[in-house]
């Protein structure tokens, strides 16, 4: 299947970007990010979105196209079901699969209520049974790009983002690169709250280098006590004390470490935003196969214009503005280990690797806090890039898990996640 996008001259050095997971409505917004940073890419971009659905990637395929037409983006747009011919010449590949889709994120979101937790599909025990069911099903799918690519740019949208870059980059060596638009998003405000409109190009840029953390657990480490209080109350859902406690301004998930009671009280009773995103991604497929693009996106994707596109651009016209990437540690904070995927400043070199830059230092408990979900996020990663965990092995991980206070709640929640895992795939151990 094809869409046109602007007719472009075949070009033997056009880049290839394959998009894995391309079905999902909203990758039709891809283009829009790739539409704003046309200058280094206008022509010679062909953008190869691979799905299982003929219908679905069908669908999205020509919406892209009719995107790509309204907004003057020259790019050749395809849907691809066979993922060996999507991969084949691959020069980027974006991996955004939702295994069990969103059916599964809502259970993620909602199982733990009945051990008194609040859900969520990166962070808790549901972050856990969302990292045994990605890291499964991805592992067919990172050997396809390890046999097709190895050498193209890998980037990871894939929750949770850090365990799933790093059991892939352990069990198959791969170079991937995990990237999320919420420290981003944090930074522009933060740089509007302290500066006004940062007239830095893209908002934010300059308090990059003060970033660190992991995926969903990370701070913005001011340079002075006279900014860090001009920062409480930014997050919502944060009590604005936590800035000062922390002596640094935590990103918005921190609120389920910690106010995990506040976050459960507002859970209960509600349909998860699985739930709505669903019936929003329902709507949105209808209005493509009419041949329609909404006037106005009722979901936003951020993390193309902030986070995926700006580390494509800088990989094919060289460093700009700092990024901020998930890579292994490598040493940067001393006391994590080297393997864990941190979040902070780094620079892409043309065609090249991405390259790390130091990182601020964390006050004491942001440390602690950080220290704790890197233990959870290495045991996690480690058995899971072996095959099929036992269940001392979950256990193990879940006691390390901030949000798990106890041994007994442990074993319940690893007994429920096998029990969820079995019906997902009766043939997952």
């Amino acid at each position: 299947m094809t869409g046109r996008g602007i007719p472009v001259a075949p070009d033997a050095d056009a880049v290839r970007l394959v998009v894995l997971g391309g079905s999902a409505p909203a990758t039709v917004q891809l283009i829009d990010a790739l539409a704003a940073r046309r200058g280094a890419m206008a022509s010679r971009l062909d953008v190869v979105l691979h799905g299982r659905s003929t219908e679905r990637l069908g669908a999205v395929a020509s919406a892209a196209a009719l995107r790509a037409d309204a907004l003057g983006l020259a790019a050749n747009i395809v849907g691809e079901t066979s993922r060996d011919a999507a991969l084949d010449g691959a020069d980027i590949v974006l991996n955004q699969i939702r295994p069990g889709g969103l059916e599964e994120r809502s259970a993620d979101e909602s199982f733990p209520h009945e051990f008194g937790l609040p859900g969520e599909e990166t962070l808790g025990p549901g972050g856990f049974a969302s990292a045994i069911r990605s890291v499964a099903t991805l592992r067919p799918v990172w050997a396809d790009v390890a046999r097709c690519s190895p050498d193209a740019l890998l980037i990871n949208l894939t929750n949770p983002a850090g365990i799933v870059t790093q059991a892939a980059r352990q069990e198959f060596k791969l170079d991937v690169i995990a990237v999320c638009d919420s420290p981003l998003d944090l930074l522009s405000k933060a740089a509007e709250r302290l500066r006004g409109r940062d007239a830095a190009d893209p908002p934010g840029a300059t308090l990059r280098t003060r970033y660190v953390g992991m995926n969903h657990v990370g701070w913005y480490v001011p340079a002075s006590s006279a900014d860090l209080g001009q920062l409480a109350g930014l997050v919502p859902g944060l009590d604005p004390d936590l800035p000062r406690l922390h002596g640094a301004l935590p990103g918005p998930y921190m609120r389920y470490y910690a106010h995990p009671d506040r976050m459960l009280a507002a859970q209960r009773g509600r349909a998860t935003r699985a739930d709505e995103l669903r019936e929003l991604a329902g709507s949105t497929l209808a209005a493509f196969g009419r041949g329609e693009i909404p006037p106005a996106w009722q979901r936003p994707a951020p993390w193309y214009s902030l986070a995926v596109v700006p580390l494509i651009d800088a990989w094919l016209t060289g460093p700009g503005s700092t990024l901020i990437l998930g890579l292994p540690n490598h040493g940067r904070l001393a006391w994590l280990p080297d393997d864990v995927i941190i979040e902070g400043p780094a620079t892409m070199a043309i065609h090249g690797r991405a390259e790390p830059l130091p990182v601020a230092e964390l006050p004491d408990l942001p440390r602690g806090i950080l220290a704790r979900h890197a233990a959870y996020e290495r045991l996690a990663s480690t058995c899971l890039a072996a095959g099929p965990p036992a269940d001392d092995d979950m256990v193990r991980t879940l006691l390390a898990n901030p949000m798990v206070s106890s041994l007994d709640q442990a074993k319940a929640l690893a007994a429920a996640i096998v029990t969820r895992m079995s019906a997902f795939d009766p043939e997952w151990r």
